[in-house]
């Protein structure tokens, strides 16, 4: 029975090592390495809403400007790709659409106040559909998540919206950029509580 030739002699590149990336120390691993970006990303989130608290006014304009620009972009695309298609059936239906976009964020770029006030409805209502994403969440995966955060999340984030859609229009500035903060604040520790939690595990588990 023949030895098998050294790999410095064959002239061969060594066999490579069989890859145990997906056995329990992979898995390990992976979890590992979500649980740090879900805490690198609670953190960030947590200053980021510690930020708006400290200047909410900031906080909304920021978004406003950031919905006014998205808008007249998409605005100023949708019309010129209109312009290159004439004999389109859709043509003066999209032509129509992308003015009425083009001057949405026109008008929310020179008037932050109005476009704040449109912004907080459209907040709201989004951040009720938020909330019951959270809360569903929370009562799905109550089993393998901290869910007590993410319960918590969810009831404060819906009262969060609700606060929004009854609010004042002159109040709506600060109030927008509070409530972001606060939004993003809550968000934040319930990935940093998530991450935490997942790197606990995998080091219990060694």
């Amino acid at each position: 029975m023949s030895a098998r030739p050294a790999t410095g002699d064959s002239g061969l590149d060594p066999l490579p090592e069989q890859d145990h990336s997906f056995g329990p120390r992979g898995a390990g691993r992976l979890v590992a390495r979500v649980g740090t970006s879900a805490l690198r990303l609670g953190v960030v989130l947590a200053i980021l809403g510690a930020l708006a608290l400290i200047a909410p006014w900031g906080a909304a304009t920021a978004v406003d400007i950031a919905c006014g620009v998205a808008l007249a972009t998409a605005g100023i695309a949708q019309i010129m790709l209109s312009a290159t298609a004439f004999d389109w059936r859709g043509f003066w239906l999209s032509l129509v659409c992308g003015a009425i976009s083009l001057m949405a964020g026109t008008a929310m770029l020179f008037i932050p106040r109005a476009g704040i006030e449109a912004i907080v409805v459209f907040v709201g209502l989004a951040i009720l559909f938020e909330a019951a994403a959270k809360l569903t969440a929370a009562w799905t995966l109550r089993d393998a998540f901290p869910w007590g955060w993410l319960l918590f999340d969810g009831l404060l984030t819906a009262a969060l919206g609700s606060i929004l859609l009854t609010a004042r229009p002159e109040d709506a500035g600060t109030l927008l950029g509070v409530l972001i903060g606060v939004n993003l604040l809550s968000s934040g520790l319930t990935f940093a509580a998530t991450g935490w939690s997942l790197r606990e595990r995998v080091t219990a588990a060694r």
